[in-house]
């Protein structure tokens, strides 16, 4: 079998789900035993999300060669079990400073560069980058709506690619499909028009798939679908329902119950029969029959679960393997500063996380929180942020240190207090200015110590973790953190420019003497979470918050 390639666009509305339909596509075809990568092409001039507000964009997930990249690639990870590399992500940013750099150094010279086809060319170098020649399939999504102006060129790079690639090409087009009380029907004309805008274009998709909220008593009728097929240009059997559904772990089994398998086999030449792992499965049942545990989120951006979304998804993932139903609360830092009440509400968790997040503001809510829990024998998981504003916390009220983190306060309120600055900028970020993609950011090596919880849960001694961070916590300090009580159970060993061993603080905890679970890390351990194999961490933390 050649090379084949997968095409995932949407119209209407965005927020469909193509991310999911991508990879829901690729975890059928790899448990049928091929071959799949993914790649997200994003129609923003961003050259990454690195520097976008999770309001704008969700969470930016990282990925372990250090890339910054759309949360999509997160399901496209935990679905399909991989480790992307930076040519999963596609952005016209990326694309216009690569061809401009180009043109500055004399690749064009003489010609004038423009859209096509300079631009369509460079889209297809990068879908076809990497890829094995036989016996693989690369599924692309395409981010935006069908009639977006800044997605037109990245339609046309498909024109012309699936003009190429023929039969080795499949492109399959989700739409929304409304349902409007006053009439009582779901109706298909925004649906009908997005699907027109493609023939437009010269693009006339193989399968097209209805996305609709279900309602009371009512649901997408064979002649809605069949309509939808008349317009499309498609067959009927090639309109397939995807209806909301409680969980997203739920799309892959309904995708492989459907019309679509069959669709996929003609593709590939050869019946898929594998169904998909039996995770998808277990997690109804646990759904049906599982006792719930609360887990709060202690966080700088409550207001979107989005900017938490891998963390949630490794919670839900580990309650599955320990056969319970997690609840999430998300807990606005700021909320908790100056409150008891607000505290004290934390009493009703099973557990607590507090996550990551940049800027001073929120920070003194997130350590009044640690103290709590640390105080109340709550579990607890700390992650990034998280570990420093404990070593903070930990260093103020228990070794009664003026301690803070220098993100903290301004310069001129550091140099008007003596402050035990704990948490700074480490060494090779302190004279960056430049803000995208500089930080310590990808996988990096950690080193367990001996007879330490971390140890216990990872159950080896050396492990990778990705990161996303410009502080740390200051060597200076570790000997007095040991000394009352706060093991450094987890280490980065390397060496400094005179040739001398140092290490990173990545992971601390408590004796569980003192404290049940508490432990955090510098890391961001919510991006190796994968259904069937949950994180070390995140299992811990349900383990104990169960007892």
């Amino acid at each position: 079998m050649h090379s084949k390639y997968i095409f995932v666009t949407g119209g209407v509305v965005s927020g469909l789900g193509k991310g999911i339909t991508s990879a829901s596509l690729g975890l059928i075809l790899k448990s049928a035993g091929y071959s799949v990568d993914i790649i997200k092409l994003d129609p923003y001039l961003n050259v990454d999300p690195g520097t976008m507000s999770p309001f704008e964009h969700g969470e930016v997930y990282v990925l372990d060669d250090g890339s910054e990249t759309d949360l999509d690639l997160g399901h496209y990870e935990r679905f399909l079990d991989v480790n992307l590399t930076s040519i999963s992500s596609v952005t016209s940013g990326k694309i216009y400073s690569t061809i401009l750099n180009r043109e500055r150094e004399g690749k064009y010279l003489g010609r004038n560069v423009q859209l096509i086809p300079h631009v369509t060319n460079y889209i297809q170098e990068a879908i076809t980058k990497n890829i094995p020649e036989e016996d693989h399939i690369r599924l692309i999504e395409i981010g935006g709506s069908t009639g977006d102006m800044e997605g037109e060129v990245f339609l046309e790079s498909l024109r012309q690619f699936k003009q190429k690639m023929g039969k080795n090409l499949l492109h399959v087009h989700l739409g929304f499909v409304p349902y409007l009380p006053c009439s009582g029907e779901y109706k298909s004309k925004p649906f009908q028009n997005s699907i027109r805008g493609l023939l437009q274009r010269g693009l006339s998709p193989e399968v097209l798939i209805a996305r609709y909220a279900p309602e009371k008593n009512k649901t997408i009728t064979k002649d809605v679908l069949d309509k939808i097929a008349l317009f499309g240009n498609v067959k009927k059997e090639n309109v397939i329902k995807l209806p909301d559904v409680s969980s997203i772990y739920q799309v892959p089994e309904n995708m492989y119950n459907s019309e679509m398998r069959h669709i996929l086999s003609s593709f590939v030449g050869k019946e898929i029969v594998s169904g998909v792992p039996d995770f998808y499965s277990r997690i109804k049942d646990v759904r049906n029959k599982g006792d719930e545990i609360s887990i709060g989120i202690v966080a700088k951006y409550s207001k979107l679960s989005d900017a938490y979304l891998s963390l949630i998804e490794s919670l839900k993932i580990a309650g599955v393997e320990e056969g319970v139903n997690v609840k999430t609360v998300l807990i606005n830092s700021e909320d908790l500063i100056d409150s008891k009440e607000n505290v004290k509400s934390l009493s009703k968790l099973d557990g607590v996380v507090v996550a990551g997040g940049f800027g001073k503001r929120g920070m003194d809510g997130k350590i009044a929180a640690i103290k709590y829990v640390r105080e109340n024998d709550i579990p607890f998981l700390g992650i990034c942020l998280g570990l420093q504003m404990a070593v903070v916390e930990f260093a103020k009220n228990i070794i009664g240190l003026d301690a803070v983190s220098s993100e903290m306060y301004d310069d001129n309120e550091k140099l008007l207090k003596n402050m035990d600055v704990i948490v700074d900028f480490m060494e090779d970020q302190k004279n960056i200015r430049k803000k995208g993609g500089t930080m310590r950011l990808g996988g990096y090596d950690c080193t367990l110590e001996k007879d330490t919880l971390a140890k216990e849960l990872y159950g080896c001694e050396d492990i990778r973790e990705r990161h996303r961070h410009r502080y740390e916590v200051q060597g200076s300090f570790v000997s007095q953190l040991e000394n009352f009580g706060m093991k450094i159970s987890g280490k980065h060993l390397y060496k400094d420019l005179d040739g001398k061993n140092q290490f990173l603080v990545e992971i601390i905890e408590l004796s569980q003497d003192t404290h049940p679970y508490f432990i955090a890390t510098q890391s961001h351990p919510e991006f190796l979470s994968r259904p069937s194999k949950p994180h070390p961490l995140f299992r811990g933390l349900l383990k104990a918050a169960i007892k």
